[in-house]
């Protein structure tokens, strides 16, 4: 069985970015799949400071806080899907630390050959969406991760993106591409 984490970072645990992961989660193949589900806000993640600990002896992070309970949930995964609102054109703070906290993961490069995906309403749409997902895009190509997509939702008050026919279009053809990736051997 393969194992998907779930990083949902929106400060809201039932807005839409959870939506959009629950259309996904349904549409999975529950018999392949293991989907853990990390909420960011219940975890302290600080910044990264550059001290450069990870470039060095085990190219692990050293920062005390619970990335700590993080790293090993990313490291097991099969696939890493990212959630996260749109906020002036970019991810939420959760997410941008996260991401930044996968500097160990350039070095040590455990995240080698693993599949990601971003589910990202905003409120006015695909259109804002674009920074965001370049962004990721950049960073997956630097770890070595294969991009599977992204489903954008035109989402701002909580029940928008299960109303969101293209998203709930581009969640099923988000699922599809996961359900049908190959077990690494």
């Amino acid at each position: 069985m393969q194992k998907i984490e779930l990083f949902i970072g929106s400060p809201r645990k039932h807005g839409n970015t959870f939506s959009l992961a629950e259309m996904l989660i349904r549409k999975l193949n529950k018999d392949r799949f293991d989907v853990g589900v990390n909420f960011l806000y219940d975890f302290e993640i600080k910044p990264c400071y550059d001290c450069r600990a990870c470039k060095k002896g085990k190219m692990t992070c050293v920062i005390p806080d619970d990335m700590m309970e993080l790293y090993p949930r990313i490291e097991a995964s099969d696939v890493l899907i990212f959630g996260t609102p749109i906020y002036w054109f970019g991810p939420g703070a959760k997410t941008k630390l996260l991401l930044d906290r996968f500097r160990p993961f350039y070095t040590n490069k455990k995240l080698t050959g693993k599949r990601a995906a971003l589910l990202l309403p905003a409120g006015t749409g695909e259109g804002d969406c674009d920074l965001t997902i370049e962004m990721f895009k950049r960073s997956f190509e630097a770890l070595g991760v294969n991009y599977k997509g992204a489903v954008t939702s035109k989402a701002y008050d909580i029940g928008e993106a299960e109303q969101d026919v293209n998203a709930v279009e581009l969640t099923g053809q988000l699922s599809q591409r996961i359900n049908n990736i190959e077990i690494n051997v």
